[in-house]
């Protein structure tokens, strides 16, 4: 509609010959309101206009940052637990801090000021006093600063870029088509990393399709309230039937696809279908989450093997945390034993396997074996709960079991497929495809003590069985490997003096790498290539060379493996300057609960001594095995000084605690104010809004004749705060009168309402909720304009 057409209407309406019901203050107000919908379709992008609701906005802000927290859980094998709680928190602090209605560029800078301060508070490096290292970035310039960014890497890089992902697509995704487009890139990455990776990524992929679809509802409504500003105050009259169909709608889709169930694909995809076509397989993740395929490939992550016939190469630390141990004890977690050497791995001699006996998953025990009046034992019983769904053929613990416990829930009883190795000392658990690996058991065990009698004992003949088996090596196996073992242990008087012996050289003598050089390889046997070519090595490499050298001075030997301990909850140092002494840390024996990562995946090395059974030694630089104590003794002190454990862990600081640099307790307490003060004053460039939301609420009984006298009242009550009286003996039509030659600018408005007002209680016919609420609409706006002019 034209300027021309338009005040050729108004001088229509206001002539005589327009009907008087024209003249009306809310039919004008609808013809204004249907004219500024007009004119703001000349303003729209490609026929879909940008809403502009501020809360709108805050939404679209906070599901962006939902959005992209939830995709970067595709990184869960790569980052630390530590990077996921920095992105987590930055998304969660500068989408808060969008909320705060500010200039762009200030709320830009307020949250990179936010996103430094959440790097030096949670990322795990610690500087001395703050002081020194500000004088020393303003007096070194940008290659000072350079320096002290550099101690932050990698998280200052992956927090910068998350941020500024974040503050791109909070202002891009506006339009619907974009919204679409933001969220099918999300669901893209997430689809295509839960099909071809182990990672359990249905969640996330929840979240994605919950906030996509609330994102679209809140875009439609907003555009909405822009096109029909009337109609959306209407709307708002009724939150009920506004929100009732979003919930049950929204609740209806995502309801059917939790409870969806997990099929395989019935078409195969073209990707399967191409690599197979080429003789290649392709490992499947549906139904068997986390269970890599085996392969000699080298390019491998760490993490619990299931081939161990080909040993070396390689591997990439993965983080990832497997599960969490509470345990009396500190131990290593063991989970199988081998006994044939190949000359490159290791496999278990079908011999061995023949005294297999059902476990009783009801804690029931089992009893241990016989052992010498000299031995002295431990009682250790741990609690293992699973934070992923791997599927183990092996139930873990400390050596060696004797009761467990796994918990019954009603649906899954696994009393008939645990059972017990005696030989092998394998606690197994025989799964089909369709029965998980239990969530939660005990494990209660029996570890032999290191004491002075066991020090003395002898090793089991190998010329006896089953012992035989366990001093098997490769005809073809190299003398020098043999030469080296008799070297070493020349000087030594009792078998255990050998073992030691053996176990110092190596981790004394040869370098702990994940990325040994094959390229010094020229051997064919394993232990002989890393003993005189290779020299470095992990895991692996140094347990299997102590196991076989063990064989060549006739000690019966196996190769193990498991879990190292893990990252615990105590820290030693902190008791100490407590007060806690040498003394009581000795009594709690590492009772603790242990997070264990794919990165502690270990093996090390069991030797039978008689009278005592199979007893573990570590050769791995930076390991050391935490021996059983008995109650009152302490422990013994590993024969290296033990290094961090592959996972990374935090360096505790052991300077004074008055120099390490913490941000003061009084930065909460500002940040708690600024985030009150930012609530104050969005709600008070909202009062209206929510003063029309309070009058709804109290009004939402009245019939419609009742919320016009209602709101009349109210005019009263602000009029008389404005210096316009009404007494108790006048009407209220006396009252207008004068308020109309006091307000004169108010005139008409005031006979409208004088009109309806009348109408509705005295007129005897029916006003509708509709009229009310235009009614009340009208008596709100008046009342914003009682002030005299200045």
């Amino acid at each position: 509609m034209n300027s021309s057409l338009w005040a050729r209407f108004m001088s229509f309406a206001a002539s005589k010959s327009c009907p008087q019901r024209l003249k009306e203050g809310r039919w004008l107000q609808m013809l204004e309101a249907n004219r500024m919908q007009t004119r703001a379709g000349l303003f729209s992008r490609g026929g879909q206009q940008t809403p502009r609701a501020r809360w709108f906005l805050a939404l679209s802000s906070v599901l962006t940052a939902v959005m992209i927290a939830s995709t970067v859980s595709v990184l869960e094998q790569l980052w630390w637990e530590e990077t996921f709680v920095i992105v987590y928190t930055v998304l969660a602090v500068v989408a808060l801090l969008d909320l705060i209605p500010v200039g762009r560029i200030y709320g830009l800078f307020a949250q990179l000021i936010a996103v430094l301060l959440i790097l030096v508070q949670l990322s795990p490096i610690q500087f001395g006093s703050i002081g020194p290292v500000l004088r020393y970035m303003t007096e070194g310039g940008l290659v000072a600063v350079s320096e002290v960014a550099k101690q932050f890497s990698p998280f200052l890089e992956i927090s910068l870029a998350v941020w500024v992902i974040y503050a791109m697509f909070a202002t891009w995704t506006r339009l619907r088509i974009r919204i679409i487009g933001f969220t099918t890139v999300n669901l893209l990455v997430l689809a295509i990393s839960d099909s071809f990776t182990p990672i359990y990524l249905w969640d996330s992929v929840a979240i994605v399709v919950f906030a996509g679809l609330v994102w679209l509802i809140a875009e439609h409504y907003a555009s909405f309230q822009q096109q029909h500003p009337l109609s959306w105050k209407r709307l708002l009259r009724y939150p009920l039937q506004l929100m009732l169909p979003i919930v049950l709608v929204l609740s209806l889709v995502m309801t059917t696809g939790l409870i969806a169930p997990e099929i395989p694909p019935v078409i195969k995809d073209p990707y399967t279908a191409w690599k197979e076509s080429q003789g290649q397989q392709v490992q499947s993740f549906v139904g068997d989450k986390g269970i890599a395929p085996d392969s000699s490939g080298k390019s491998a992550k760490s993490g619990y093997s299931r081939n161990d016939d080909n040993l070396g190469g390689g591997f990439n630390f993965d983080y990832s945390p497997v599960m969490e141990v509470t345990s009396s004890q500190k131990s290593y977690w063991r989970g199988e034993t081998k006994d044939y050497y190949n000359g490159s791995g290791w496999t278990s001699s079908e011999e061995l396997q023949d005294n297999i006996i059902s476990m009783p998953t009801d804690g029931t025990d089992i009893g241990g074996m016989p052992l010498s009046p000299n031995a002295e034992t431990v009682e250790i019983k741990q609690s293992f709960k699973m934070l992923r769904k791997d599927k183990f053929p092996v139930l873990f613990g400390a050596p060696t079991a004797r009761s467990i416990e796994i918990p019954n829930n009603g649906r899954i009883s696994y009393e008939d497929i645990v059972n017990f190795d005696v030989k092998i000392s394998k606690l197994g658990i025989a799964l089909n495809g369709n029965t998980p690996y239990p969530p939660a058991y005990t494990v209660v065990s029996e570890q032999v003590v290191l004491n002075d009698a066991l020090k003395e004992a002898s090793a089991a003949p190998l010329n006896s069985m089953p012992f035989l088996y366990y001093g098997q090596v490769p005809l073809n196996s190299q003398s020098r490997v043999a030469g080296l073992a008799r070297e070493i242990t020349a000087d030594a008087v009792t078998d255990f003096d050998k073992a030691k012996a053996i176990e110092t050289y190596l981790s004394s003598n040869f370098t702990y790498t994940n990325e040994p050089d094959l390229s010094k390889k020229r051997s064919k046997d394993f232990v002989d290539s890393f003993l005189f070519e290779i020299k470095e090595g992990y895991c692996d490499y140094f347990s299997t060379a102590m196991a076989v050298m063990a064989r060549h001075v006739d000690l019966p030997s196996r190769w193990v493996k498991g879990y190292a301990p893990g990252s615990g909850t105590v820290n030693r140092e902190d008791l100490m300057r407590q007060g806690a002494t040498m003394e009581d840390l000795s009594e709690m024996n590492g009772e603790d609960t242990y997070t264990v990562r794919n990165s502690d995946a270990h093996s090390w090395v069991e030797i039978y001594f008689e009278g005592f059974g199979w007893v573990p030694f570590e050769p791995t630089p930076g390991f050391a095995f935490p021996y059983a104590t008995a109650a009152g003794s302490t422990a013994p002190e590993p024969s290296v000084e033990p290094l961090p454990s592959t996972a990374p862990e935090v360096v505790e600081d052991t300077a004074a605690e008055e120099n390490s640099f913490n941000l003061p307790a009084w930065l909460g307490w500002v940040g708690l104010t600024v985030l009150t003060a930012a609530a104050g004053v969005l709600a008070f460039n909202r009062r209206e809004q929510l003063a029309g939301l309070w009058s709804t609420y109290r009004t939402r009984s009245l019939t419609a004749e009742q919320r016009v006298v209602w709101e009349t009242e109210r005019l009263i009550r602000s009029a008389r705060r404005h210096g316009l009286t009404k007494a108790e003996h006048e009407t209220l039509r006396e009252a207008i009168f004068r308020w109309s030659e006091q307000r004169r600018f108010l005139k008409q408005e005031f006979s409208d309402l004088l009109k309806f007002f009348e109408r509705a209680k005295y007129g005897g016919k029916s006003v509708t909720m509709e009229e009310a609420a235009v009614y009340s609409d009208n008596i709100r706006a008046l009342r914003g304009r009682l002030r005299p002019p200045s």
